[in-house]
C-alpha cells in the first residue's frame, strides 16, 4: 500500500509534468499540437460539467421526495419531547 505522502508526491510530480507538457504544446510545438491541446482541455472541461449535471439529475431522480410534516407528526414529536423531559427530570431527582 502506498503511503499518503508518497501518493501526494506522485500527484504533485504528475501535475507539474502535465503543466510543463501542456505549456510546451501550446506555445512551442506548432499549430497541430496547439489544436490538440486546446481540443483536449475543451473536451475534458465540457465532459466534466456534463458529468456533474448528469449526477445531479440522477440524484434528483433516485432520491425520494421528503414528506411534508403534518400536524399529527408535530404533535407526536412534541409529546415525545415532553416524555423525554419528564424522564430526565425524574433521573435528576
Amino acid at each position: 500500500m502506498v503511503s499518503d505522502k508518497a501518493l501526494g508526491a506522485l500527484m504533485f510530480a504528475v501535475g507539474i509534468i502535465v503543466i510543463v507538457v501542456y505549456v510546451w504544446a501550446l506555445f512551442f510545438a506548432g499549430p497541430l499540437a496547439w489544436w490538440v491541446a486546446i481540443s483536449i482541455v475543451a473536451l475534458v472541461a465540457v465532459g466534466a460539467v456534463c458529468v456533474v449535471i448528469a449526477w445531479v439529475g440522477y440524484t434528483l431522480i433516485t432520491t425520494p421526495a421528503p414528506t411534508p410534516p403534518t400536524l399529527e407528526t408535530e404533535t407526536e414529536e412534541i409529546e415525545t419531547e415532553k416524555i423525554e423531559e419528564k424522564a430526565e427530570e425524574k433521573k435528576e431527582e
